[in-house]
């Protein structure tokens, strides 16, 4: 029977989710007490409104089985406790059992107040009291049947407060699932962004280097321009597929553990008059360290001095790779924003802890200071970034824990 079985999950409209299983045990049920209602009143010799109330509490039962509307399933409950109640004494009993089912189906069901199916339950022994009057049952037979009844209010409400644990449960995993989807769009919003404003913004000063040298007639040192250019360009396409794939495949190199790792093009992406310029040393070294964003800023033009470790020898992986890209971004502002004019970088260690300082003439706002408060945010340590105008300058600062394996490792070298 369908308080028994406990595979329905649902009574709503357009159809229930059920197992064949809970299909057939209620279909079961129904037979089993149509047979018995069957041969007790051929055996009693029931009255014919006892036949005809019996019959529609067992049809309203089956009805339930292939209701697909709510007020269908509802309309069916009501009239299986009602029909049933009035049968109860007469049947000795028997018809209780589609009551206690009716009483189950408008407790279990979401779209009932909850104090639906307690209110069916005290009318329904209100109802059979009245009938064991009439028909002088006992005492104890209400008192039993009553408990009956007391059984499917409880069991109706247990299957609404696992439906609605059900329920929660599913909200809160497509809530997990959309905060990981949002979170993983916004990363590779980060990272296209930062790919975007590195690499083209020093494409555009590659490119008008270009023009000057061919105006001065410097051919030679113009069409090596032009071969950086084209070195930066296609690592620029290459760190964006990336970013794009990562998007589109969890499967992908995660930007935050390896985002200053180019995923290099192969060689029949470039040109043979240019394949000679595009080493595994451009721009981009084997560890994740500042030497490359500095060596790229000075040959975009830019003036940087540089103070303390750019290797960030202190600092583990991910702490490092975060650095990384907010320098990245950081100096992409300053060639933007404050072209031609000095940079400083300074990379103070000061006890179990590492500063790392970008300043610049006047620049700011923009995609990339978001940016980089989500990259320190990511990694849930107490990790800061702080991006501010202080005096005519603008600075990037960043507070970092020392990794301790890392400080080891180099102290001991």
């Amino acid at each position: 029977m369908t308080l028994l079985s406990g595979q329905d999950p649902t009574d709503l409209p357009g159809g229930r989710s059920r197992s064949a299983t809970a299909w057939g045990l209620n279909a079961l049920g129904v037979a089993v007490v149509a047979f018995w209602f069957v041969k007790n009143g051929l055996e009693q010799q029931l009255p014919a409104w006892v036949w005809v109330v019996g019959a529609v509490a067992l049809a309203a039962w089956a009805l339930r089985e292939s209701g697909r509307t709510q007020r269908v399933l509802v309309v069916a409950g009501v009239v299986m406790i009602v029909a049933g109640s009035l049968t109860v004494v007469a049947t000795d009993s028997l018809m209780i059992v589609p009551v206690i089912v009716g009483i189950v189906l408008l407790g279990a069901n979401l779209r009932v107040p909850v104090w639906a199916a307690a209110v069916a339950a005290v009318g329904a022994v209100v109802v059979i009291a009245v009938c064991a009057t009439v028909e002088h049952a006992s005492v104890q037979f209400v008192l039993g049947t009553s408990g009956g009844l007391l059984l499917g209010v409880l069991i109706g409400f247990s299957r609404r407060q696992f439906r609605i644990a059900a329920d929660r449960a599913q909200q809160a995993e497509r809530e997990q699932q959309r905060a990981q989807l949002l979170a993983d769009r916004s990363r590779a919003s980060r990272d296209i962004h930062d790919v975007l404003a590195h690499s083209l913004g020093g494409l555009v000063l590659q490119l008008d280097a270009v023009e000057a040298l061919l105006e001065a007639g410097r051919v030679d040192d113009a069409t090596k321009r032009a071969g950086e250019a084209r070195t930066l360009a296609a690592d620029g396409l290459a760190e964006a597929r990336r970013a794009v794939h990562a998007l589109r495949d969890d499967a992908g190199p995660d930007p935050a553990t390896a985002p200053d790792q180019a995923v290099r093009t192969s060689p029949a992406d470039v040109p043979d008059a240019n394949r000679a310029s595009r080493t595994s040393d451009d721009h981009v070294p084997d560890r994740a360290d500042l030497t490359a964003l500095v060596d790229a800023h000075r040959s975009f033009g830019g003036a940087i001095a540089v103070q303390g470790d750019a290797t960030l020898a202190a600092l583990d992986e991910a702490h490092r790779a975060a650095v990384v890209q907010v320098v990245r971004e950081a100096l992409s502002n300053a060639r933007r924003h404050a072209s031609g004019r000095p940079v400083s970088l300074s990379v103070i260690r000061d006890g179990d802890a590492v500063d790392v300082v970008v300043a610049n003439p006047l620049t700011g706002g923009g995609q990339g200071l978001l940016g980089m408060h989500e990259r320190f945010a990511e990694l849930g340590s107490s990790a800061t970034v702080e991006a501010e105008r202080s005096d005519d300058e603008f600075v990037v600062a960043m507070h970092l824990p020392v990794d301790a394996v890392a400080a080891t490792e180099g102290e001991a070298s």
